[in-house]
């Protein structure tokens, strides 16, 4: 903790206004819009007091600030979400005229081997609508035809001494209806025969719930058999519940500034630890260290840690080679903070001197993240479009530099360089990595959308297409976007990605 502080107090004073622009150890959410007191207390008194089934403003007031149920979130917020989701449903054409039965259950724990769990991670949609973190939980949502408002009922499980011994304490379904602002609790065993009789009752009617692949399967049966009992039709929630996860409110900007100024001052201090002769392995122990102990709960994903020609595997991460003079590092990596996560890439060479042809690569993929950022901006284009873009940059050049021949047309220029940089340049970002999947990636963006610009270069020590000299490295940088009215915001900022900034921090920190 105390090497973390120091080397970040040590970036101010070098990088004052690009590196450090949010406190570094984040003790607690804060939003950047103060509340009345007495409305916070309003709020922190709808909150139970008690050890309960997950941290709260009375446990841990270090975490999650008054009037709040989880850090930067209130109950109304969620309300507010459960409000939009049903009316968006009930502006589906084809279901005009029905009672709605909206089923979203919570993650079920996962295993790694007998009775070894993974480490919990709530489903993302269900904690969208509850800020619940209880596994095995079911959101139900019902809004008969002919009434003007809808019943939100959350079932967990109940309080269980022997069960809690083990586990840790439950919310309960005495405190569950109070503490999440839901109209009604239950114990998660009724379930079964709550679903048969309310699907039973309501026709005509449709169920909406996650049919292809259901986050808890221990419910699914139970849910089909009551669908094929009552013939009552049933769609999917997703689409309509990622429209609106895609856009971040003005909480869950404040939420994301924070994951990813903890992801960018880890990957510094990933920098400034690498040398020579140190394993991907440390490298990754860095990043891992450096997030938790910022106020992340852990990284988002599997970092990549990829020296020299290892680069070029876009997912590796086996991360387990020794790091040589000469090589560059291409790093991966992110953090989650109460679900809300980053997605940072940086390239650096571990000597801390580029040399000249990888610095030639290097500039050029910065010069083209550099231009779609300002496309962000100019045209609001689809990501989809923002990709061709990259790939026409790239492409061209790859083509100023002479790593590409300059007698192809335009077509054979995208498509070579489409092969040089195979994935996508850009995703959704939020409670998920890739977040709301099933928006497409063709709808243009919009203000509060958050996404990545990654744009890359991998080639491999076999690639004979370009010169000696370019073979065997890969690159890529990439950065957090926040669509706004004006210019877009890069909440990655504070990663250091200029060469100059680079080679004045790279090794000068021991691990």
């Amino acid at each position: 903790m105390h090497t973390f502080r120091r080397f970040s107090s040590q970036l101010c004073v070098r990088y004052p206004r690009r590196v450090v622009k949010h406190p570094v150890v984040v003790k607690r959410c804060m939003l950047s819009t103060e509340k009345p007191s007495d409305m916070l207390a309003m709020q922190s008194a709808k909150i139970p007091k008690g050890i309960l089934g997950q941290p709260t403003c009375h446990t841990h007031p270090h975490m999650i600030p008054n009037g709040q149920l989880t850090c930067g979130i209130t109950q109304q917020e969620y309300k507010e979400r459960r409000d939009n989701l049903v009316a968006k449903l009930l502006e589906e054409s084809q279901h005009i005229h029905k009672s709605h039965i909206i089923i979203i259950p919570a993650a079920c724990k996962q295993y790694m081997s007998d009775k070894i769990p993974y480490v919990f991670r709530q489903n993302s949609d269900f904690f969208y609508l509850t800020g619940c973190l209880e596994p095995s939980a079911i959101l139900v949502m019902v809004k008969p035809v002919l009434d003007d408002s809808y019943k939100s009922i959350l079932f967990v499980h109940e309080k269980d001494s022997h069960a809690e011994l083990w586990e840790g304490p439950r919310t309960g379904c005495s405190l569950a209806a109070t503490l999440f602002g839901v109209d009604e609790a239950r114990p998660v065993e009724n379930f079964n025969n709550f679903i048969h009789r309310i699907v039973s009752s309501y026709k005509p009617g449709v169920v909406w719930y996650q049919n292809e692949s259901p986050p808890n399967p221990e419910i699914h049966d139970s849910i089909r058999s009551a669908l094929r009992i009552s013939h009552v039709s049933m769609d999917e929630p997703q689409t309509s519940l990622h429209q609106l996860r895609v856009v971040k409110s003005p909480a869950e900007v404040e939420l994301m500034k924070e994951t990813c100024y903890i992801g960018s001052q880890s990957v510094n201090l990933a920098m400034a630890c690498t040398k020579p002769g140190i394993s991907e392995h440390a490298v990754s122990a860095v990043l891992e260290y450096s997030c938790r102990m910022a106020g992340a709960e852990h990284g988002a994903f599997p970092p990549v840690v990829a020296g020299g020609p290892r680069a070029t595997h876009i997912h590796y991460v086996a991360n387990n080679q020794i790091l040589n003079d000469g090589d560059m590092l291409l790093v991966d990596s992110g953090s989650q903070r109460w679900l809300y996560n980053s997605d940072i890439s940086r390239t650096w060479p571990v000597s801390g001197k580029f040399s000249k042809h990888h610095r030639i690569l290097y500039e050029l993929v910065l010069t083209v993240q550099k231009r779609l950022i300002e496309l962000l901006r100019e045209q609001r284009p689809p990501l989809d479009q923002l990709f061709d873009h990259m790939c026409r940059l790239l492409g061209t050049h790859l083509q100023q530099e002479g790593i590409l021949p300059k007698n192809i047309d335009s077509n054979d220029l995208i498509g070579k360089a489409y092969r040089l940089c195979p994935h996508h340049v850009s995703h959704y970002l939020g409670l998920d990595v890739h977040d709301a999947p099933l928006v497409r990636r063709r709808v243009p963006v919009r203000t509060g959308m958050i996404v990545t610009v990654e744009p890359g270069i991998y080639i491999r020590p076999d690639d004979k297409s370009v010169p000696p000299e370019f073979r065997g490295v890969g690159i890529r940088i990439e950065d957090d976007v926040l669509i706004t009215d004006s210019d877009p915001l890069i909440l990655t900022d504070s990663c250091v990605r200029e060469v100059d900034d680079i080679e004045a921090i790279v090794g000068k920190q021991s691990i």
